[in-house]
């Protein structure tokens, strides 16, 4: 009978202790091992089971029109998307809202299985997640402000009135000054300054007007020195102050003309351009050199453009055109054609098997024609 752990094989007996011992300590350090492999088997295959029941973490991030802001239960053009496959798939899943430059980080770190929103497919990012089909074309896109139907009404909303109300504020000022030294002046020597101090006042703020339209001050053919002078020191108030006020009107309306002149990416240098950080069209921006602030909401970018804070927002055409179809009746506008083209993609854990099984589910929604009824309940009136 061959020899080893469960054979029998003779022995001399004064080399039995001897041979036996190492012998049967081989034996039991295998027949331990045995024992773990199995009983790691045995784990790995619970778990395995535990993991296949367990619901699937979907990660996604509130940016209107995929997933509706402030929504309960979430509603959107990828919550729409992912219970279709996730239907195809015979899943459970559970949604985790993260914030959208998250997403992927979220999938690196195992905290979900899926991430699906506005997620757009870069080489950069192919380095750090598996991405499903394209299931939306996409780019870059411009959104301003929309010009307004009137003329006189648009002439009239792009006038700075803060900057001409500080404006007047410092005039009455001056003038205030100015009726005062008038009145001092005059008060001698001409009758209708001879009165109480309101009323000669009054006389002396008239007279300083006066001066400033016209610039006289009756009595021109014998007037003082000192009268010479102060009619021609208030004359020349009155011209800086009418001019500086024709510069600050003037202005304003060239810079609402200039931001009506936004029509695609070539305009954009030298112009106040907001994004959302961390996204393809922050990077866009930044390779241009194009300095931009920082957008983290719809209500926050709308707010920007209207008080005039910003003249355009760069980002991804589908949100700018649902912006445009769905805030301000009419008041945002998308402009020029889309540029820097991406495709969006759902993103898994790098060689996850569910990559093959979310294509084919894809796969099948493109064919049987549910992938362009969604399509449509959620772009057809942003465009």
């Amino acid at each position: 009978m061959p020899s080893g752990c469960f054979g029998r094989k003779r022995v001399p007996a004064r080399l039995a202790g001897v041979a036996l011992r190492p012998k049967a300590r081989l034996c039991a350090d295998g027949m331990l091992l045995l024992a773990l492999f199995i009983a790691a088997s045995l784990t790995r295959a619970e778990t395995a089971a535990a993991v296949s029941n367990a619901p699937l973490r979907v990660a996604t991030a509130p940016i209107a029109p995929f997933v509706l802001p402030n929504t309960d239960p979430l509603s959107g053009f990828s919550i729409d998307l992912w219970t279709e496959v996730a239907g195809r798939l015979h899943v459970d899943f559970a949604w985790q809202l993260v914030p959208h430059t998250d997403l992927l980080a979220a999938v690196e770190r195992g905290d979900a299985d899926v991430a699906i929103a506005a997620i757009a497919m870069t080489p950069e990012r192919e380095k750090r997640v598996d991405f499903s089909h394209p299931y939306l074309d996409s780019g870059l896109q411009i959104i301003v402000r929309a010009e307004r139907e009137g003329r006189l009404l648009d002439a009239f909303h792009s006038i700075p009135w803060a900057a001409i109300g500080q404006l007047f504020f410092v005039a009455i000022l001056i003038v205030l000054v100015l009726g005062n030294v008038l009145w001092l002046i005059e008060r001698h020597g001409n009758p209708r300054f001879r009165k109480n101090y309101l009323p000669a006042i009054g006389e002396g703020l008239w007279g300083a007007m006066l001066i400033i339209a016209t610039g006289e001050h009756g009595d021109r053919d014998a007037p003082g020195v000192i009268k010479r002078i102060l009619v021609v020191a208030t004359w020349l108030l009155g011209i800086v102050l009418i001019a500086q006020l024709t510069a600050t009107v003037t202005s304003s309306q060239t810079v609402a003309r200039l931001q009506s002149e936004i029509r695609g990416p070539s305009d954009l240098p030298g112009k106040r351009i907001a994004t959302v950080p961390g996204t393809v069209a922050a990077d866009y921006l930044t390779q241009l050199g194009l300095p931009y602030a920082e957008v983290t909401s719809a209500d926050q970018g709308y707010t920007m453009l209207m008080q005039g804070q910003v003249e355009a927002i760069v980002y991804d055409a589908p949100t700018l055109q649902y912006w445009a179809a769905k805030r301000g009746n009419g008041a945002l506008q998308v402009v020029g054609p889309i540029f820097r083209p991406e495709k969006y993609g759902i993103a898994v854990s790098r060689g996850s098997p569910l990559r093959k099984q979310i294509n084919e589910a894809l796969l099948t929604l493109f064919e049987n024609g549910r992938y362009e009824e969604i399509y449509t309940k959620w772009f057809a009136q942003a465009r």
